[in-house]
């Protein structure tokens, strides 16, 4: 009789108050429960159960031994079926967020390779133009965000960006081409409403300007929309406007004067061991995202 057994029969009579249902729920005899406790207590040189006709009850080190070995059992019994769900064809929902341009770009084209490699993995794709809360909404895996989640979720920087400051031929041409960031207080800045702050250009060396913007979304491609019909100048991730700046919907402005990269993450939850499902999409798409989103 290996130790651990001892401890989940020892966890076992705690939890059900009695060494009948503890055999009841292991399967083994009663005799066997007592035998297993008993050498428990032996190896331990210790008394953890205090015993009477009618009832048991948890001596003071017993009490600290029950804590320690309840988590262990319990840590065991996860581990046990974690490698069990390994073994089988990863299956099941999978809640997935992520930025829409990001997801255009990279998620979307990958989706049916990887629905071809985990049939029984079942992706729920929503868009999401905020930092999500994973725990409190369920949510399994957030991609695609420059900003960080929540302080206590695993965040793994999977690529780069940059930001683009852009606006459409018409617009540069009706209000003139800025050469240098304090030129754009004389222009519409469009901006997302999830910044924070929302009015705020950083450059180099420090440098900063503030500006009262014309426009406020809630969704980068409303944002995008509105540039290249010109109405404005946005500043968004260079991803995002990669393929309007290639048709020449939209013209990069002030090249140079910020040169910083940003991280692109991937969230997900904390946990000892991570679903197969939640691996498999990370090993996954990690692979399949440019690690320069230029």
């Amino acid at each position: 009789m290996s130790k651990l057994e001892r401890l989940a029969t020892f966890v076992a009579v705690v939890e059900e108050n009695s060494f009948i249902g503890a055999s009841k729920r292991l399967g083994i005899s009663n005799a066997a429960v007592s035998k297993q406790v008993t050498g428990l207590e032996e190896d331990l040189r210790m008394q953890l159960l205090n015993r009477s006709t009618r009832r048991i009850s948890l001596t003071e080190a017993g009490q600290l031994f029950f804590e320690h070995a309840r988590k262990l059992v319990g840590e065991m019994a996860e581990l046990e079926a974690l490698f069990s769900d390994m073994r089988a064809e990863p299956s099941g929902p999978l809640r997935v967020t992520s930025g829409r341009h990001f997801a255009e770009r990279n998620v979307i084209p990958h989706l049916l390779e990887f629905s071809t490699l985990y049939p029984k993995i079942q992706v729920q794709l929503d868009i999401c133009e905020r930092i999500p809360d994973l725990a409190r909404e369920g949510i399994d895996i957030n991609v695609g965000h420059s900003i960080v989640g929540g302080p206590n979720d695993i965040h793994r920087k999977i690529a780069e960006t940059r930001y683009i400051i852009c606006a459409s031929p018409d617009y540069l041409k009706k209000h003139g081409m800025p050469k240098k960031p304090e030129d754009l207080y004389k222009h519409r800045y469009l901006t997302h409403r999830m910044r924070s702050p929302d009015n705020v250009l950083q450059f180099k060396k420090g440098k900063q300007i503030q500006l009262e913007p014309y426009m406020r979304f809630n969704d980068t491609l409303l944002m995008k929309l509105c540039a290249i019909q010109g109405i404005g100048i946005v500043k968004m991730h260079a991803y995002a406007v990669a393929d309007a700046i290639e048709r020449k919907q939209l013209v990069e402005v002030l090249k140079g004067f910020d040169d910083s990269v940003h991280p692109i993450y991937l969230c997900y939850q904390p946990a000892r061991f991570v679903h197969p499902k939640i691996r498999h999409f990370i090993d996954f798409f990690v692979g399949k995202v440019p690690k320069e989103d230029y």
